[in-house]
């Protein structure tokens, strides 16, 4: 093959992230602030996009989601969407893990399947030439040599686990903080720094360390020169107590 090189800022226009945090912290809603979203559902937990126009694929097995991941592919009419939204994570692995125990009675063999097909799907997905989002629910563990509680995206299996965090380029943790102000008001962040608790990242390096859950203002942050993003982070917003 012909050797062409290019620089980064001809090939990176897309953002790919994955989004945990705690059950009604607001992830799905997340999802429609992304620019414009076509949230392929497994959870069936839509209600609280009720009242917002955002179009939606939901899905039962894992072959209507290898479908669908096809017709993105494929589908001239999949290409008005700018970005792809999997809710969630967690219910896609568990979905494959139970359909693979109704097959194979050896359940490590149904982990390692999981685990496997899990990675194919989330790497599908990812490298679609749209941006991507991955929302996943939290998992507590307790580390039995020191004690300390550590928070990660939830998925069964301890191989999936380990290797979650290396498919993205941006691992974000959805929270609630506390105003300092009285009356004390609670808002939503997303957090992008990592700490002995909490498993997060930024490759890009423009982001802060708390950022408003606002895909589309943290993509263009991500993607533009950062004299084009006007600033609107969390830390002109009421510090958490």
């Amino acid at each position: 093959m012909a050797i062409k090189v290019k620089s980064t800022k001809q090939v990176i226009h897309h953002v790919n992230c994955m989004v945990y945090g705690e059950s009604g912290i607001g992830k799905t809603t997340l999802c429609a602030t992304a620019p414009n979203p076509l949230i392929i559902s497994i959870e069936s937990g839509l209600l609280t996009l009720a009242e917002v126009d955002v179009p939606v694929i939901e899905i039962d097995t894992f072959a209507e989601l290898d479908e669908v991941h096809t017709w993105l592919q494929k589908s001239k009419e999949a290409d008005k969407y700018d970005t792809i939204c999997l809710d969630s994570l967690s219910e896609t692995a568990e979905l494959i893990l139970n359909e693979e125990m109704a097959r194979n009675k050896d359940g490590r063999a149904a982990y390692g399947v999981m685990a496997e097909t899990m990675t194919y799907s989330i790497r599908g997905f990812r490298d679609l030439p749209k941006h991507t989002l991955f929302t996943a629910k939290v998992r507590k563990i307790v580390d039995d040599s020191s004690g300390v509680i550590r928070f990660y995206p939830s998925v069964p299996g301890q191989q999936l686990l380990n290797n979650l965090p290396y498919f993205f380029d941006e691992v974000f943790r959805m929270d609630f903080g506390k105003t300092k102000t009285k009356p004390v008001q609670q808002y939503r962040y997303i957090d992008t720094v990592g700490n002995r608790q909490f498993i997060c990242k930024d490759r890009s390096g423009k982001l802060s360390a708390q950022e408003k859950p606002d895909l589309t203002h943290i993509f263009n942050k991500i993607l533009k020169p950062t004299e084009e993003v006007k600033d609107g982070e969390m830390e002109k917003s009421p510090k958490a107590s």
